[in-house]
Order: C-alpha cells, then sequence, then structure tokens
C-alpha cells in the first residue's frame, strides 16, 4: 500500500497533540476527574457539530446514525475511548503521567499484534521480535517486581482496540467523531448534572474557559486520527504512535515524577522494541520503493 506524505503529516500531528495532553489537563488539576471527562464529552459533540454545521456537511452526520452498520461499530468505539480518556484523565491528575506514557509506548505494539491478527496484515521477523522484547520487558516487570502494570495496559489495550474498530467502521473522521460523542453526550450529561453539581458550582471562569476549549482539543486529534487510519496500514500507524509517550514521558520527569523500578525495566524494554520495530519499518519501505522502482 502506497503511503502519501500527507497522511503522515497528519497522524504526526494527531500524535503530537495527544503527547502534549498530559500539560493541557493538569491545568484542571483541581477539578474533578469525572466532570473533566464528562465535559470533555460533551464540548466535543458541541465543537464537531458546529464544525459539520459551518461547512455544510450535516448530512454525514445524519447518514452515519441512519446506518445500521457503521453504527454496530461505532457504538462500541464509542464505550471504549470514553473509558480510555476517563483513566487517562484520573491517571495525569493523580500523578501518573509516566503510567500512560508507558501505556501509549505499549499501545503501538499492541496495534502491530492486532493488525495481524484481525486484517491480517504481514509481518516480518524484526516486527515479531520487537513484540516479543516489549512482552519480556512487562513480563521481567511483572515476576522480578510483582508489579502488575494495570493503568499502562489499560490505556495500551483500549487505545488499540479503539483504532481496529475505527478502521472497520471506515466512517468519515469529523462525523464519526460527532457521531461517538453523541452516543455517549447523554449519560455524561447526566451524571454531570445529577451526580457532580458541586463541581458546576465550584467553577471559575478560568477552568470553564479550559473546559469548553477542551472539546477542541479531545476532537482535533481523534478527528486526524480517524483520517489517518482509514489510509495508512495500522501497524504503521501504530509506529508513529511512540510520537505521542516520548512527549508524555518528557513532560511526566519535568514535573517531578521518577520511574519506578518496575517503569524502568518496562521503558528499556520497549524502547528496545521500539528501535527494532523502526529499523523493520525501514527496510520494509526501501523495498517497497525498490519494487516500485524496477516496474
Amino acid at each position: 500500500m502506497r503511503i502519501n506524505k500527507k497522511s503522515i503529516i497528519i497522524v504526526v500531528s494527531c500524535y503530537v497533540i495527544w503527547g502534549i495532553h498530559p500539560a493541557y489537563w493538569n491545568l484542571l488539576i483541581g477539578v474533578n476527574s469525572m466532570f473533566i471527562l464528562c465535559t470533555r464529552i460533551i464540548f466535543a459533540l458541541a465543537f464537531t457539530v458546529a464544525l459539520l454545521f459551518f461547512t455544510g456537511r450535516m448530512d454525514a452526520l445524519k447518514k452515519i446514525l441512519k446506518d445500521k452498520m457503521t453504527m454496530r461499530y461505532l457504538i462500541p468505539s464509542a464505550v471504549i475511548i470514553t473509558l480510555n480518556w476517563g483513566v487517562f484523565i484520573w491517571a495525569v491528575n493523580a500523578g501518573h503521567v509516566l503510567d500512560c506514557s508507558l501505556g501509549y509506548f505499549i499501545s503501538p505494539l499492541a496495534s502491530f499484534l492486532l493488525g495481524v491478527i484481525v486484517f491480517k496484515e504481514k509481518y516480518t521477523s524484526l516486527q515479531l521480535a520487537a513484540a516479543v522484547l516489549a512482552f519480556t520487558g512487562l513480563l521481567i516487570s511483572v515476576i522480578t517486581f510483582g508489579s502488575f502494570p494495570y493503568v499502562s495496559l489499560f490505556i495500551a489495550t483500549s487505545f488499540a482496540a479503539y483504532g481496529v474498530i475505527k478502521k472497520k467502521a471506515a466512517a468519515d473522521a469529523l462525523a464519526g467523531i460527532a457521531a461517538e460523542t453523541l452516543i455517549t453526550s447523554p449519560v455524561m450529561l447526566v451524571i454531570a448534572i445529577v451526580f457532580l453539581n458541586d463541581s458546576i458550582r465550584a467553577l471559575n471562569i478560568t477552568d470553564l474557559l479550559l473546559l469548553i476549549f477542551g472539546g477542541a482539543v479531545t476532537a482535533a486529534p481523534l478527528i486526524l486520527y480517524s483520517r489517518s487510519v482509514n489510509d495508512i496500514p495500522f501497524n504503521i500507524v501504530g509506529f508513529f504512535q511512540y510520537i505521542s509517550p516520548s512527549l508524555q514521558l518528557i513532560y511526566g520527569i519535568i514535573s517531578g515524577e521518577r520511574p519506578s523500578a518496575p517503569q524502568f525495566v518496562s521503558f528499556i524494554f520497549i524502547g528496545l522494541a521500539l528501535i527494532v520495530f523502526s529499523i523493520a519499518l525501514t527496510r520494509a519501505a526501501r523495498m517497497e520503493k525498490t519494487a516500485a522502482y524496477r516496474k
């Protein structure tokens, strides 16, 4: 499959935005994590619907909502990404940015494995070796230190699963995100009003503006991701994801977190895995370019 430069720029931009997310959500550290999740989804819906309206594409959303086959994928994807966001926000505001970073380091390899299993994408021995290295690092961490990385593994597997479902849905990027947030927004609105009204009353103008703008911060990278996942092989999309956890790792360390012994072991092995995986992708790209030239 030929990969154009525009798709690469889109997916890289997506992961850069995700990489700086912890810094943004930390600005709301005094706000209830569940309330942040609720408003994140509600304002993401408002942002995407506004974009559809002003670009004259509301029909795209209506078409998706009427398409039972597409909704069969978007309903579970909406639930999965909501859970992913919830755990991420809680982890960031509880001082576990490095756990999030580790999770997103693992996710590219989870995406690679799901690409092979679900989409029957071909793999090389080097790519398989990269997956084995990452798994070994996690296994050593669990056996030696008795520390199971629940948060990291949940973030990794939930996001990889979300990517698989989104690729299968093959929905319009913007309308698809609007549909997903529309699915979960009613529940989030009820939770915010009924159970979290104290959080509403405690808001100041700065928090309110950050929450409102959080809709765009949430939706923009998802739109870019949905756009790229339909144009690039799933295992390569996963590879570019290393940009996000690298930025999160830097932010976590700057914020004063230090890797624990289990995290340190996992980071080393996953770092080696990503190096091997990078070499494998570089070789594959060169072979494809050579084959195209010979034709």
